[in-house]
């Protein structure tokens, strides 16, 4: 039996034993019908302690079974809760001394516990100090010793605050909620929305939120608890002063004594014992006392097994500017850095200084191999020996990381021992690989190119992975690209992702890829080709952004530059953007009236893949205005066009076309209350819609067929599609087919409760 459901068996034994209805329980607890009985059914997720202690009371429990109700509520949290995709990384093995540290937080874990007080914010700890100084180690160490102390979990971020251009709050939010348990489609798109949502989950729960690496305030203070008992410890390299009501702690050196233990602890007794202990003192000295410093130097000593403690001393003593590289700015470790640095094959220095040219945060095998200049066996061989030196960090799925401060070290070699000539044209490399693969991957989503998928990845799977994974990759390569000119490399891209951006809405940079194809678009001054590029502006800002009311404009300029160029076609595309624009807005009279301006441009430029969704949006706007004898009418017209080969649309796009319009014919057959009809409707949009692949619109099938069954009193099946629906929409979204379905399913089991009483 699953934790959620002892929870609900309990609280139904419960209110059995003290004689309540669920409806008298509701009026007792204020908690709504519905939710008691999703609860005691194990249908919904376990309440926070707020509703939970509402029960309790209302119940009147008696001291053990209200904590055996309020252990098995906490239980059923920590089982329905996704494991979390911000898990901590593993903690040092060898950590050594920061006791005073470690007490430090630990008296304000003791703090946190208390109940919570409106005066009293959330406890947030403040770790600070320069690179080299364990502050991520001494964070990850804390979590390890009171994790118990957190029963909702331990959530760990990188906010990559030495990137050029550091992650912003509203995509951290976004990471953060999504690992509370939130669901992608149920997280507002306004930051300052998702920062009070965030807020508004963490007040019931006792979380450790890890924030290492923090840029600014800026980026951390919405990041924040607003109330209840999470902690926070937050790590940077700056003080953070601007922030409020926290506690502070500047992470000094460590003490000569402890950096020592570290370094014997690292190397192992038996070679720390081989030489005078004012070796390792020496040593410990010459890496000023750093943690970081120290684990590279001991990790340099196990590595070379020849070499005495005496002779690193030596090598150290031997650099003119150790100490200064040792204690100053960013690179005060770039000694030991070094010292990883000159054990490399040639082959895998010239990796590790190109690697830096990545725009992106990490890079896969063949990314890498463009970069560094070399075969990608010589390049996975190179990887190999820079991860085992730690001077690369590899990842489970094969790509490969930086430490923040390793890849500064990294551009300050590439600056040292290239040439200017050398970097741009190893930077001109990487960048055109780039674009020319994501041209190559996209183009497997534009059906019109299937003669020219000759390069790039070998398959759709393949292509749309490749996207994601590099995603920050090419988006880099693109606004260098923009930034030097190579205007028509940057439409190229915009064009060939723009098929594929249907089936990734959610990724936050559209916008801004066809922002940078519409200003290239501009710069070359081709009216059509800037109709085309604005009118992917106006769908990004209406299906990406959600901004449907800053679509209108680019589309209004499409529309005439489409008219200057006398294509019919783009200005077509321009009424339908509109049209869409404005039935997000909720306006369904100016949306048919896009769509009827649309259909003859179509009609006249033969483009049916253009006309087949001008038809369908007048469809669906007539359907949004309740008009939906008006709206069958369109769609019949639209399953003509489709099965006529003259006119109909591509293979792709009729198929998924096909799909949708049995899907919207059985919904506004549903509106009509013509449920046979609607369920057949429903049955034939249901494999073609599967084989799309499109996900959300197989469940509004499944939730249209189990309502048409369900008034034809086939409950059984009808129980069996809605259930059905439940376990997409939990998946892929939107949220309301969850609530939709539920409501559904409890509707019939209403109504097969009043059949047997």
């Amino acid at each position: 039996m699953t934790e959620p459901n002892r929870f609900g068996l309990l609280l139904r034994r419960h209110r059995g034993e003290v004689g309540l209805t669920i409806e008298e329980l509701s009026a007792a607890s204020r908690v709504s019908v519905r939710a008691i009985s999703d609860m005691e059914r194990g249908r919904s997720r376990v309440p926070q302690r707020r509703t939970v202690e509402a029960l309790v009371q209302a119940l009147g429990l008696p001291d053990g079974a209200a904590t055996a109700l309020r252990e098995s509520a906490r239980a059923g949290r920590q089982a329905t809760w996704p494991a979390p995709a911000l898990a901590p990384p593993r903690i040092v093995a060898d950590f050594t001394g920061r006791d005073r540290e470690l007490r430090w937080l630990g008296d304000l874990v003791t703090l946190s516990a208390e109940p919570p007080d409106q005066q009293r914010p959330p406890v947030v700890a403040v770790v600070s100090g320069p690179a080299g100084l364990g502050k991520t180690a001494l964070m990850l160490q804390a979590a390890a010793r009171y994790a118990r102390s957190f029963p909702d979990g331990v959530h760990f971020l990188d906010l990559r605050g030495l990137d050029d251009d550091p992650p912003r709050p509203g995509d951290l939010l976004l990471r953060l909620l999504t690992a509370l348990g939130v669901e992608e489609t149920r997280v507002p798109g306004d930051e300052d929305a998702r920062s009070a949502q965030y807020r508004a989950v963490l007040r019931e729960r006792r979380c450790l939120l890890l924030l290492d690496n923090a840029a600014d305030e800026t980026q951390v203070r919405p990041l924040l608890p607003g109330t209840g008992s999470t902690m926070t410890i937050v790590t940077s390299r700056r003080g953070l002063a601007g922030l409020e009501a926290v506690d502070r702690l500047a992470l000094a050196a460590l003490p000569r004594g402890e950096a020592v233990a570290l370094l014997q602890r690292i190397i192992g007794p038996e070679r720390s014992a081989a030489e005078p202990d004012t070796t390792l003192s020496g040593l410990a000295h010459a890496c000023g006392n750093l943690p970081l410093a120290l684990r590279i130097a001991g990790n340099r000593l196990l590595s070379r097994p020849d070499w005495s403690i005496e002779y690193l001393v030596r090598r150290l003593a031997g650099q003119d500017d150790r100490l200064d590289l040792l204690v100053a700015g960013d690179l005060q470790i770039a000694a030991p850095f070094m010292l990883s640095y000159r054990q490399l094959s040639a082959a895998a220095a010239r990796t590790f200084r190109r690697l830096s040219l990545l725009p992106g945060p990490d890079a896969g095998l063949d990314l890498a191999a463009q970069a560094a200049g070399l075969s990608v066996r010589e390049t996975e061989v190179a990887l190999e020996e820079l991860a085992e030196l730690g001077l690369l960090q590899p990842a489970t799925d094969g790509r490969y990381r930086f430490h923040d401060l390793i890849r500064l070290f990294a551009r300050a070699r590439l600056a040292a021992e290239e040439t200017t000539a050398e970097r741009r044209h190893a930077a001109d490399r990487v960048v055109t690989w780039l674009l020319a693969t994501a041209v190559a991957a996209g183009r497997w989503f534009e059906p019109e190119h299937a003669a020219e998928r000759r390069s790039g990845p070998a398959s759709a799977e393949e292509a749309s992975r490749w996207i994601e994974q590099e995603s920050l990759n090419w988006l880099g390569a693109l606004r260098a690209a923009s930034a030097a000119g190579r205007h028509a490399e940057v439409m190229a891209v915009a064009d060939a992702m723009h098929w594929f951006s249907d089936r990734w809405t959610h990724w936050e940079h559209w916008l801004e890829v066809f922002q940078l194809s519409a200003a290239s678009a501009e710069v070359l001054g081709d009216p059509r080709d800037q109709a085309v590029h604005l009118n992917y502006v106006s769908w990004a800002y209406t299906t990406c952004a959600l901004r449907p009311d800053l679509a209108e404009a680019p589309a209004r300029e499409a529309l005439r530059l489409a008219g200057l160029a006398g294509d019919l076609s783009q200005q077509g595309w321009a009424w339908l953007y509109l049209g869409f624009a404005a039935r997000r807005r909720g306006d369904a009279n100016e949306a048919q009236a896009a769509a009827r301006q649309s259909l003859p441009l179509f009609d006249a430029a033969a483009d049916w893949d253009g006309y087949a969704q001008a038809l369908s949006l007048l469809a669906g706007s007539l359907a949004q205005a309740g008009r939906h004898r008006d709206a069958l009418e369109q769609y019949r017209r639209l399953e003509l066009i489709l099965a006529d080969p003259r006119r109909a649309p591509s293979p792709t796009v009729s198929g998924v076309t096909a799909g949708h319009l049995h899907l919207n014919v059985g919904q506004s057959l549903l509106a009509l209350r013509r449920w046979a009809p609607a369920a057949a409707s429903f049955r034939v949009a249901l494999p073609v819609l599967q084989r799309s692949g499109v996900r959300q619109s197989e469940a509004r099938c499944r939730l249209g067929l189990g309502t048409a069954l369900m008034r034809l009193g086939r409950a059984e099946e009808a129980r069996g599609q809605l259930r059905r629906v439940v376990r997409i929409a939990r998946r892929v979204g939107p949220v309301d087919l969850v609530d939709q379905a539920l409501g559904r399913l409890a509707e019939l089991d209403s109504t097969a409760g009043r059949r047997v009483s």
